[in-house]
């Protein structure tokens, strides 16, 4: 199969459609672990939108907070919403990997379980609760920020 190459048009729609797909996604726990995972997409297509908007370069990695400094996204906005973005970036980085999409529920729980008792927190519901929530919040507000400065 030949490379496709994408346009920044192409990761900016992208991104919107996976906002609108996780948007439905997140109302059902069974997806769970499909809704952070498209989390995750959403902003990386994000973040592409932008880098190819700019450059011609491609790098295939996933992590989110290099994808975040690579897009210039953050040198649009004041310190003070440059910080929210970069602290919303940082959240996510930590939660969301491009490997859930090989996760089965057993392993995410695993995965859960280990950032709990790394955490000291005792309610693992709470901390999941808490995962998800700061993930769907970051997408929420780089999605807003991304939309804020695209023209």
């Amino acid at each position: 199969m030949a490379t496709q190459h994408y346009t920044h048009t192409d990761y900016y729609t992208a991104s919107l459609t996976r906002y609108a797909d996780l948007t439905h996604l997140k109302t059902n726990r069974n997806s769970a672990i499909f809704s952070v995972y498209t989390a995750g997409v959403t902003i990386e297509c994000m973040f592409r939108a932008y880098i190819t908007k700019y450059t011609k370069e491609f790098d295939s990695k996933h992590d989110l907070e290099k994808l975040y400094t690579k897009s210039l996204l953050g040198s649009q906005f004041d310190t003070d919403e440059k910080e929210r973005l970069t602290i919303a970036v940082k959240k996510a980085n930590n939660i969301w990997s491009n490997d859930l999409r090989y996760a089965s529920e057993k392993r995410m729980k695993r995965i859960i379980a280990h950032k709990n008792i790394r955490a000291n927190l005792n309610d693992v519901n709470a901390f999941i609760n808490r995962e998800y929530n700061a993930i769907f919040d970051a997408t929420e507000l780089i999605i807003e920020k991304g939309k804020e400065k695209w023209t």
